[in-house]
């Protein structure tokens, strides 16, 4: 008798329902609602993960081993910046970090199980309805960042979402298709409203990355004039102040405030002693003070380029744990975007590789690395972009074997 009720409690502690709930709610939390929950969610999740592990449902041995090296790199980063720098460091950041590795493995944990048929339209409706709440905080509600603080928080959440957006339209049949649209003609505009520009260079180098990349033949051209064609009735016609900001950003491209603060970045950089150059100062504040017109405005605390502030933080060592696993992790996902497989699978994971793009550009011009509007759409890309390769390795060596 005990040992059933033992294996009763242990199936219903384990159960798919739980991550799907905790990773949804996560999702839904920091995406639409931008309130703390977003936090308990992600912890429950790391709960049931280490669960699932305790119980033996989570099989430690079958992990892939870029799992491991992902959280062996984020492991050394938190450990040299305690070593380091231990008053000074910025542990809420650090903690971002923790949660971002632990909604990969979850992910995983989840992807590992017997997934009911109904959670991918449910995953499906729980980015829908995050447009949707935006869209209705904005127009509604008069919030004019949704219900962001920030209104590139809002530009990002938008341009991130853009791309998936774009798989659900492939992928949907039926009037399912019509909601779709509506959606992405929703997420379009609330992108084009807040006028961020790095948005918007970051969907046009994903766009290009896509039409030129992943398209053959004629309808590459197709698409590239359909896309020049947009921009050009977007700015003839200065929806949103598109045409206007355009021409502004080219006329006092001089002006540009990232640059002063690049140039001032690389000056602090340049003062480094030989141990701050190959390990860092820690993850904390990179302090830069912005002037205009040799007045003292502000002092920003990161530079709004990941390249430098990681070299800061982290130094020359970390630098390369950092962008050598990211870019490592784009060239394997473009090898395999590029081989033929499941149409509906291929199609997923050439609008995600577009999504890692876009967050690389995006999120690496506005947010500091370990801000969490930086590590939580990272965790939600890591980890999907993780589990789909794997799996694509699995269908090759099985066809490998079976021939």
């Amino acid at each position: 008798m005990a040992r059933l009720k033992f294996e009763t409690i242990k199936v219903v502690l384990t159960s798919q329902y739980w991550l799907i709930l905790t990773l949804s709610g996560a999702f839904f939390a920091f995406f639409a609602l931008n309130r703390g929950g977003a936090v308990v969610f992600m912890d429950l999740s790391c709960s049931f993960l280490i669960l699932n592990a305790l119980l033996g449902e989570y099989n430690l041995k079958r992990i892939p081993i870029f799992y491991w090296i992902a959280g062996t790199i984020c492991a050394y980063l938190l450990l040299a910046s305690v070593l380091l720098n231990p008053h000074q460091s910025h542990y809420s950041w650090m903690a971002n970090l923790v949660r971002m590795m632990g909604v990969v493995f979850a992910i995983h944990c989840l992807s590992q199980k017997n997934i009911a048929s109904w959670a991918n339209v449910f995953f499906t409706l729980i980015l829908l309805t995050a447009v949707f709440f935006q869209f209705a905080a904005r127009y509604v509600f008069n919030m004019p960042h949704g219900t962001f603080t920030n209104i590139h928080y809002l530009a990002s959440f938008a341009v991130l979402v853009l791309p998936v957006l774009v798989y659900f339209f492939w992928t949907t049949i039926g009037w399912g298709k019509a909601i779709v649209v509506v959606a992405i003609l929703m997420d379009a505009d609330l992108l084009l409203k807040t006028g961020s520009r790095p948005a918007f260079l970051a969907l046009i180098i994903g766009t290009v990355f896509a039409v030129f990349v992943f398209i053959d033949g004629r309808r590459k051209w197709i698409a590239a004039g359909l896309i020049i064609s947009c921009l050009m009735a977007l700015y003839i016609t200065d929806y949103a102040n598109f045409g206007t900001r355009i021409q502004d950003f080219i006329l006092h491209l001089a002006d540009e405030e990232r640059f002063q603060l690049w140039q001032k970045a690389w000056n602090v950089l340049r003062e480094n002693s030989l141990l701050t150059w190959i390990f860092g100062h820690g993850i904390e504040w990179f302090p830069i003070d912005y002037t205009k017109d040799s007045t003292l405005i502000e002092t920003m605390g990161f530079p709004h380029s990941h390249i430098l502030e990681i070299l800061y933080l982290n130094g020359i060592i970390g630098f390369l744990l950092v962008f050598g696993g990211l870019s490592y992790l784009f060239i394997a996902a473009l090898i395999a975007a590029r081989k033929a497989g499941e149409k509906k699978n291929d199609i997923f994971l050439k609008c995600v590789l577009v999504v890692y793009l876009v967050w690389l550009v995006l999120c690496g011009m506005i947010f500091p690395f370990y801000s969490k509007y930086t590590q939580y759409p990272l965790a939600f890309i890591l980890g999907v972009l993780f589990v789909l390769l794997e799996r694509r390795h699995s269908r090759r060596h099985n066809k490998v074997e079976n021939k």
